[in-house]
């Protein structure tokens, strides 16, 4: 992989990825080598996101036993205790997810980019709109670094870059809901083994979460935009108050989709594929979205691998991701509702 600024990268490309995350660097280890790629994100690199990093079944399938340990934080593997403030219900479930620092995670993942001579990468670079050519086939990006504007030429665009996809936009236009993704990092000797989920309709309608990550605990929550920052101070006292964990530590937010039905999920149209959250691929009743940005970013790559109908391809792989989702649309709806989520705790 070859690092460049966009004032000195080439003109032409066979695919153009936007986003470094999840998706896109699966998606970009995966590629045929016959392929010329250019790998953009908006962000400095390796950068944070605000995200639990737990690894839940599908996504330790995905990585078969291959994880690097030290993405792992302690303890490794997580139990959760949902417990519901509104109905004074509490339930523990093992799950055995694994718990990952997700900054540690997403370098793991684009580790398995570096050693690719077939792809460049660009940091701190942004996707502002791209144009048709008149042959059909070919698409001019335009690119922004810096001030510095840049057209470049590709057959495939694959938006890989989150729930604020630019692709995404440009390309669908149903208006998807969103959460505040909330979470702070903080020093602890409070012993916590597994993570705790709370439901409390006086902080949000969704949930939040505490998990302990060795010598830190992090408190988190998905929040409704207006007043975030107030739910989540609230939040914050009442997990004093019940957990005597105080004080402030790192604080990081990311906007989280909370798709409402199979019609959120979109990938992609002609010559234009979207992964991962920016194709709505992420769970509306927990927000768990690594397996499904793992499993989709494999997906399109084995779809444009293939060299025909990759869209169709790519959308027949999908399926079973987007027949997973639909399965949990109704037990969103039931987790908002403080009475109807009773029967979860059963």
């Amino acid at each position: 992989m070859l690092v460049k600024d966009l004032n000195s990268i080439e003109l032409g490309y066979d695919i153009i990825i936007v986003g470094a995350g999840a998706a896109g660097c699966v998606l970009a280890a995966n590629l045929s080598e016959k392929f010329k790629v250019l790998l953009v994100d908006s962000k400095d690199f390796p950068r944070k996101k605000a995200c639990s990093g737990i690894i839940v079944e599908e996504g330790k399938s995905f990585f078969e036993g291959k994880l690097d340990k030290s993405v792992l934080v302690e303890p490794n593997v997580l139990d959760i205790d949902y417990v519901d403030w509104d109905n004074n219900l509490s339930k523990k479930s093992v799950k055995g997810f694994l718990n990952s620092d997700r900054f540690a995670l997403d370098n793991f993942l684009f580790d398995k980019v570096r050693n690719k001579h077939s792809i460049f990468f660009l940091k701190n670079t942004n996707f502002i709109e791209y144009l048709e050519t008149l042959d059909k086939v070919h698409k001019v990006v335009m690119l922004e670094s810096n001030g510095f504007v840049k057209p470049i030429i590709t057959r495939y665009i694959v938006g890989c870059d989150g729930a604020l996809s630019s692709i995404r936009r440009k390309v669908f236009s149903r208006d998807t809901p969103f959460y505040i993704g909330v979470q702070e990092l903080i020093k602890s000797n409070i012993n916590i083994e597994r993570a705790i989920f709370i439901f409390d309709k006086e902080i949000t309608d969704f949930y939040s979460w505490i998990i302990p990550k060795k010598p830190y605990i992090e408190i988190g929550a998905l929040l409704e935009p207006k007043d975030s920052k107030g739910k989540f101070e609230l939040l914050k006292k009442k997990i004093g108050e019940k957990y005597s964990i105080f004080g402030n530590g790192e604080y990081n937010s990311a906007i989280v989709l909370r798709p409402n039905s199979i019609k959120d999920i979109f990938l992609g149209k002609d010559s234009i594929f979207l992964c991962g959250e920016a194709a709505g691929l992420i769970s509306p009743s927990s927000a768990e979205g690594i397996s499904y940005a793992l499993k989709s970013g494999k997906f399109c790559a084995d779809a444009l691998n293939s060299g025909k109908d990759a869209l169709k391809i790519y959308k027949s792989n999908c399926q079973l991701l987007v027949d997973r989702l639909s399965k949990k649309f109704e037990k969103a709806k039931i987790i908002s509702d403080s009475n109807l989520r009773k029967k979860l705790f059963e």
